[in-house]
């Protein structure tokens, strides 16, 4: 199905581009977001007109994720982590805890712009990072720096021994 781009879409076009895709991608995706026309006469002509105002459009948000992207320099993103022995994180850090820390921190991103290009952070280590995407042009690395939560044993060990007093006198 031949289309007419509303809007620049990474890996396909630019505004105004005419591009084939598959007819269910451009129904159920690119039409109810208004990405995209079908590819006729009268939507060449409209895009035609509108195409500057596209590009501008376009352009001004590319300004804001710039601007935004600022924001980040020299920012590291810490995340407090317990860990087992063998410098093994009990869990891990995954996308979502990534998310809420960013939120704390005073970002408001949802949750598709961020990535964990090497999936959840399952060790110890200084080499992980955080992709967050503010435009198709724009994107972000930051660093993650993982600070070890010393936990106290004797306390997991009081916690354990009350759960198993309470459940033994609920059952007496």
């Amino acid at each position: 199905m031949n289309i007419l781009l509303l809007k620049k879409i990474k890996n396909l076009g630019e505004v105004g581009a005419e591009v084939s895709v598959k007819s269910g991608y451009a129904r159920n995706y690119l039409f109810p977001k208004n990405l995209a026309l079908p590819l006729t006469p009268e939507n060449i002509e409209i895009v035609e007109k509108e195409k500057q105002e596209l590009l501008r459009k376009e352009k001004e948000l590319k300004d804001i994720a710039l601007v935004e992207k600022d924001k980040y320099n020299n920012y590291v993103l810490q995340v407090d982590v317990n860990i087992k022995e063998d410098d093994v994180i009990y869990g891990s850090v995954n996308l979502q805890n990534i998310l809420d820390k960013l939120k704390d921190d005073g970002f408001n991103l949802e949750k598709r712009q961020v990535n964990l290009p090497r999936g959840p952070i399952k060790v110890l280590g200084d080499d992980h990072i955080v992709t967050v995407s503010l435009h198709s042009d724009v994107q972000v690395t930051i660093p993650v720096k993982l600070n070890v939560v010393q936990s106290d044993d004797n306390n997991l060990n009081v916690t354990k021994n009350t759960s198993t007093e309470e459940s033994s006198i609920h059952t007496e």
